[in-house]
Formats: C-alpha cells, structure tokens, sequence
C-alpha cells in the first residue's frame, strides 16, 4: 500500500524562515543597495591610489605633491616643496584610469574630486618639504623623519594641529592621507565632516571652487546619519613604518 508523505510542520517553517529571508534581501530599497555598491568602490578606489602612491615613493624616492585644478591632474611641485599642500590626487601623475571631470581631477563614486594631503615637514629646516622633494628623505634619515599629519576619531576638542587627546588619536604620524567627502560631498555641516575641509581651491578651466583641507587635523570614523552628526566621508592615510620599510627594502632609505 502506497504512502504518501507530506511536510511536517518544522519543515514548512523551515521554509517559511527561508523566503522570509530571501524577501526580506529583496525588499532593500534599490537605492540603499547603489549606495551600499559605491561605498564598496570608494574603499576600492582609495586602496588602489594608496598602493600608486607608495608605487611611485618606490620608484622616485619620494612621494608626489597634490594636483590643483590647473595642473590638468599632475603634481603640482613648486620650490622645494609644493604647490599646495591640500589638493587632489595626481591621477595622470600616477597613470591611474577613471572618471575625470572639466579639471581632469580623478572622481570618487559619487562624482566628486577625490583630496589628497601631504606632510609639509622640513626637520632640517632646509626649505625643502621632506616627503616630497627627491633626496630629501634620504637626507634627512628615516630617525629623524616626522611626518605630521593627523586623523582623529572626533573633531570635538581638536586644534589645528592635534587631536583632543591620545583617546581621539587615530595617528598623528601621517605622511599622506587621501579621501572621499562622500555623497553629501556637495552640502553638509557636520563639525566631523567641517574638519576634512576649511579652505577652497579654484582656478582651473570650469571656474569650480573645491573645499579642501586648511590645517593637518582630519576626522574618520564610522558613518553615521544622525541629524547634526551626519558623517559619510572615506579616508584612509598610510602609515609611516609601511613606507619606510618599504623605501628601506628598495634601498632607498638608509
């Protein structure tokens, strides 16, 4: 005699469970999994610029200085350091492809220029920006090197020049850093987001004037959509010890 089995009830909520899910994925707002797919890039795009960034110290003994928007996305070296200190990345410097706008500044995800900042040490006083200009690394030793630029974890306390305290202290040893201001990039008024810009730079052939950077203190942290704390910006910077090592194996550091 034949018998037919049919679902238990802890298999049918077996499955339940799993459409519930399967649905549930499915329901996210289109427009929350583009954003989700752009932060995703944005952290993509910066390793790789990090990478061209070390790639290019490697081979010159030197990092490159910022792009401006007249410089038609090559650093922009002046003197014995450079042009500005908070710029752009130099995308055409670096040979790295992507998205440019009427400046040929390479974009982030969300169509905005992406910053790039470098220590202006000079330790021997020589006029000459350490990280920058060629031989002066060499010159003035990896002991005595001491880049300055700093990240913190909150704007709140913070000077122009160092965090609150050692607790907000993500490093205060940068020698570069490079970031994205994120979707909001076009407006917003966080004091965290305030932090990673305070001046303007212009002057290129679509008449834009970009915030950038005015002093050596940044902000990362998590991103946050709470009113007043909004925070979506993306930054990474590199840290010293990775570049010297780095130099020092390529025998361009003593």
């Amino acid at each position: 005699m034949n018998r037919h089995r049919g679902f238990t009830l802890v298999e049918l909520s077996i499955v339940i469970l799993i459409m519930g899910l399967i649905l549930g994925g499915l329901a996210m707002p289109l427009s929350v999994q583009r954003e989700n797919g752009r932060i995703r890039e944005g952290r993509q795009q910066l390793s790789s610029i990090e990478e061209a960034l070390q790639g290019f110290a490697l081979s010159n003994g030197f990092l490159p200085c910022p792009a401006t928007p007249t410089s038609g996305g090559l650093a922009a070296p002046a003197g014995g350091g450079c042009n500005v200190q908070h710029g752009f990345v130099p995308a055409t410097t670096l040979g790295l492809s992507g998205a440019r706008n009427d400046d040929n500044l390479l974009l982030d995800p969300w169509a905005s220029p992406l910053r790039y900042s470098v220590s202006a040490a000079d330790v021997d006083g020589d006029g000459n920006w350490d990280f920058t200009s060629p031989g002066e690394m060499q010159d003035v030793t990896m002991q005595l090197l001491s880049p300055d630029l700093a990240v913190c974890s909150a704007s709140a306390g913070s000077s122009a020049t160092d965090c609150a305290g050692p607790a907000t202290t993500l490093t205060n040893q940068a020698p570069l850093i490079i970031y994205s201001l994120g979707k909001d990039w076009s407006g917003f008024s966080s004091p965290d987001q305030l932090e990673n810009v305070g001046g303007n730079l212009g002057g290129g052939p679509s008449g834009t004037s970009y915030r950038v950077a005015n002093d050596i203190v940044f902000v990362s942290r998590q991103r946050s959509e709470q009113s007043g704390a909004e925070f979506d910006d993306l930054l990474t910077w590199v840290a010293p010890s990775n570049l010297y090592s780095r130099l020092v194996a390529a025998g361009l550091l003593p």
